[in-house]
């Protein structure tokens, strides 16, 4: 059985990589973008700053930023703000996006060049009302995906309460689990003794 929970928390992370991983709120340990997206959803008046890290260039990179309001009213705008950073913390960049008044998807797009290849820090803040937001990075971003998450010690994974969780194996064989039967799902950092 632990054998299951650990294969099926190492499998869980590669399909979910975002749940898996907290969103830093730590401007000098930020999250790092794997996937040139990162997308969530922000509470109304939400006050927190999230953070991530990223290299940029040689070349033009295309900042794509996507605002759903989610507050169901004709008279609430939610607002999302990228704002970049240099390594020494000195902005580079900043905009943000309103989406419309009555919760309707807006995009901003924003360019900037880069002469050589330049770790920033990307901080995303919110204002006013509830919001689903996407991140796009394009251009000159290379992105890698590691070859194995970090993963603190026990972390539990928020899985959907409801559903089957199919597992292949390195075998061949699948597994399924009935996502109502489980109370919590961990990683464990150290493989579980025989």
């Amino acid at each position: 059985m632990k054998t299951l929970r650990a294969t099926m928390a190492l499998f869980l992370l590669g399909l979910f990589p975002m749940v898996a991983a907290a969103q830093s709120k730590d401007r000098d340990k930020p999250t790092p973008v794997t996937s040139g997206k990162v997308s969530g959803v922000s509470r109304k008046d939400d006050r927190r700053e999230l953070y991530y890290s990223f290299t940029a260039g040689p070349g033009e990179v295309v900042v794509t930023l996507d605002v759903e309001g989610l507050s169901g009213r004709s008279d609430s705008q939610s607002l999302v703000r990228l704002t970049f950073y240099d390594q020494a913390f000195h902005e580079v960049g900043k905009f943000d996006r309103q989406s419309g008044l009555n919760g309707e998807n807006k995009r901003h797009i924003e360019r900037y060049t880069f002469a050589k290849q330049t770790p920033l820090v990307m901080r995303l803040t919110f204002q006013a009302g509830a919001s689903k937001y996407k991140v796009g990075l394009g251009g000159d971003v290379p992105v890698e995906q590691p070859a194995d998450p970090p993963v603190a010690s026990s972390e539990v994974l928020r899985l959907p309460k409801t559903g089957v969780l199919t597992i292949k194996m390195r075998d061949g064989s699948v597994r399924t689990v009935n996502l109502a039967e489980i109370q919590d799902a961990k990683v464990e950092t150290e493989s579980p003794r025989k």
